[in-house]
């Protein structure tokens, strides 16, 4: 599984797991994705939720009623129609399909032979990410799948992939089968695993993937009981990570370079002049040498976004036109903002920030490259990945709302003018990624994560406010206007 990079081991406690963590945990069938997360759930106390359940039931529905499971838009209407609940039981979730206990009946091999083949459909998925979503952000639990970490909830408190070969996941699904009174060879096993392997991992919508962000724990060697204590390691290695940042503000107010204090102070004046309100950001600390990674919605991003980093020096990329603006150039450069030219790739401008994340600086960018339709955020660029890659720098996506909207004297209200922190992001499995996988591809998850992380960021956001009639309306107006001026700059 690899070392953990905490400073003592003694510090990895199970109450170090706050009581709203999510854990989410993928990997191929038959790794021992349930069993693990029941057995996190007991140790935790967290409620367990089984996200397979969930396409087991529908895929239950669908042959009991001789929906053919290739149609999507059969299968969407039958999940829509439906009502479908997850309970906690004492050995094995309860699932009940409109008010019918199907727990023991999904588990058959007719279902599993066509459960991937349900969950392939994106309509089903997007049923079902949705109800998972709801479900993750109340806190508290433990949840299992395919694309848990990836697609369902990017900001988990702790991300496992669950790995095993396939002759070991083979033995494993014999046994329970055996338990279950369900006569099955093992040679079907293997031709059936082989077969949802190759589908879950090559479907279009939401494959089977290791989010770069997910501890890799292969258990084909372990016990159970081994399997389960990597498994709880790997949920405390955030939480303490956190631990030891450092939260005193004051100290890190008085480091800082004059110029800093002086830039900050006018930002905070600018930012409390339109109403900004920080969300899970005040005070908050961040690690050293940190990618702070923000969406990009208008001009005023940048200073909304650095009047609520109050701490260590801070790096920003910034596109070059702005460099040859009198007197901006002079301002940029007085903040240590590094120029980067947007089309191609700028080797300067990236080495420049590579130095300066390595060099303990944290660093700003607005990943999209440029700014996009308001309530649609991505796609973010190959830069950031090409960034990771280079330095290992952990991530805090940041999410600005608001800012297109803005009104002096105390806010807007055709649109709220807010910032949210997310969590600090680190690239646990990406060791593990680079040995197997081109390190464009890699790129491309950090940058799907990424946005992944800005629509949760997002959708917290408009739970807490819904989404005005001018955000709407500008969104809707935008789309075609960023597309074309996003094809302009980088050419597609």
């Amino acid at each position: 599984m690899g070392n953990f990079p905490v400073t003592s081991w003694e510090h990895l406690t199970d109450d170090l797991l706050p009581a709203d963590a999510v854990i989410a945990i993928d990997g191929p069938a038959g790794s021992g994705k349930s069993t693990t997360a029941k057995a996190l759930a007991k140790r935790f106390n967290l409620l367990y939720i089984d996200t397979g359940a969930m396409y087991r039931a529908l895929t239950l529905a669908a042959l009991q009623g001789e929906v053919d499971c290739a149609e999507e838009k059969l299968l969407v209407d039958l999940a829509s129609s439906s009502n479908l609940e997850l309970k906690t039981g004492r050995s094995e979730i309860g699932v009940f399909w409109n008010g019918e206990d199907v727990s023991q009946a999904i588990r058959n091999p007719e279902v599993d032979a066509m459960v991937s083949l349900v969950a392939s459909h994106s309509g089903v998925r997007s049923i079902m990410v949705k109800y998972q979503q709801a479900l993750g952000r109340r806190g508290g639990v433990v949840m299992e799948g395919r694309d848990i970490g990836s697609v369902v909830f990017p900001l988990a408190t702790a991300k496992i992939f669950l790995h095993a070969t396939l002759e070991a996941r083979v033995d494993r699904r014999y046994k329970q089968n055996q338990l279950r009174g369900h006569q099955v060879s093992r040679e079907e096993l293997t031709e059936d695993l082989a077969k949802r392997d190759k589908k879950d991992s090559e479907r279009a919508t939401s494959p089977l993937i290791i989010s770069p962000d997910a501890h890799v724990v292969d258990s084909s060697g372990m016990s159970l009981e081994q399997q389960n204590d990597a498994c709880a390691l790997a949920c405390l290695v955030n939480p303490a990570l956190d631990l030891e940042l450092d939260t005193d503000l004051e100290p890190a107010l008085r480091e800082l370079p004059s110029n800093y204090r002086f830039a900050y102070s006018i930002m905070n004046g600018v930012s409390r002049f339109f109403g900004l309100k920080e969300v899970n950001s005040q005070g908050k600390a961040v690690p050293r040498g940190c990618i702070l990674a923000a969406n990009h919605v208008s001009l005023w991003d940048p200073p909304f976004v650095g009047s609520t980093l109050r701490r260590f020096r801070v790096n920003t990329l910034a596109k070059a036109e702005l460099f040859q603006i009198w007197p901006l150039g002079n301002l940029f450069r007085w903040v240590d903002s590094i120029p980067i030219k947007r089309k191609g790739f700028d080797t300067s401008a990236f080495d420049a920030a590579s130095k300066s994340l390595l060099a303990g600086n944290n660093l700003l960018i607005f990943p999209e490259g440029t700014r996009r339709a308001i309530g649609h955020p991505g796609p973010v660029r190959n830069g950031l990945g090409i960034l990771v890659q280079a330095t290992r720098a952990p991530m805090v996506p940041i999410f600005i709302r608001g800012s297109y909207g803005r009104s002096p004297l105390g806010g807007s209200p055709l649109s709220p003018l807010e910032i949210t922190q997310g969590p600090v992001i680190r690239w646990h499995g990406l060791e593990t990624l680079l040995e197997t996988m081109d390190p464009k591809e890699v790129s491309r998850r950090i940058a799907r994560l990424c946005q992944a992380a800005y629509e949760e960021l997002q959708a917290r956001s408009f739970e807490r406010i819904a989404q005005t009639d001018f955000e709407k309306k500008m969104g809707r107006k935008q789309l075609k206007k960023f597309a074309a001026r996003q094809k302009k700059v980088f050419g597609s």
